[in-house]
C-alpha cells in the first residue's frame, strides 16, 4: 500500500469514525436507558436501538464518509444486509454472554459497541460503497 492509498484509507477512517461515534453512542445510550428503566431485556432493547439507527448510520456514512452524490438501491440492500448481520452478531454475543459468560448487560453493550463498527468499516469501504 502505497502512502497515497494510506493517507486516503485513513482519510475515509477519519470520518467513518466520526458518524460511527455518533451512532455508537447513541447506540449505546439508547440501549443502555432502555435497560436501565427495564423497559425491555438487553436483546430486544440492543435490538430496537441497533434497528432504528440503521438509515441514520446508511445516510451518515454514504454522504459524508463516502461522500457519494447519489446513493442507490443495491447500495442500500447491501447495506441493510450487512446491518442485520451485525445484528445477528449482536445477538448471538448477547445469547453466548447468558448462556456461559454472565458479563454485565452494559459491559457487553461495550463489547458490542466496539466489535460491530470495526467489522463495518471495512465491510462499507470494500464492498457496500467500494470508495
Amino acid at each position: 500500500m502505497g502512502l497515497k492509498q494510506f493517507s486516503n484509507l485513513f482519510e475515509y477512517f477519519g470520518r467513518f469514525s466520526f458518524i460511527g461515534a455518533i451512532n455508537t453512542a447513541l447506540y449505546f445510550f439508547s440501549t443502555n436507558l432502555i435497560i436501565f428503566f427495564d423497559l425491555a431485556s438487553t436483546i430486544v432493547a440492543s435490538n430496537i436501538s441497533y434497528g432504528a439507527l440503521i438509515i441514520i448510520s446508511f445516510l451518515g456514512h454514504s454522504r459524508f464518509t463516502f461522500r457519494l452524490q447519489n446513493q442507490n438501491i443495491s447500495q442500500l440492500k447491501k447495506f441493510l444486509a450487512f446491518s442485520l448481520l451485525g445484528l445477528l452478531i449482536s445477538n448471538f454475543l448477547i445469547l453466548l454472554n447468558s448462556s456461559f459468560f454472565l458479563l454485565s448487560s452494559y459491559l457487553l453493550v461495550m463489547i458490542i459497541a466496539i466489535v460491530i463498527p470495526i467489522l463495518n468499516f471495512f465491510v462499507f469501504k470494500y464492498w457496500v460503497f467500494r470508495a
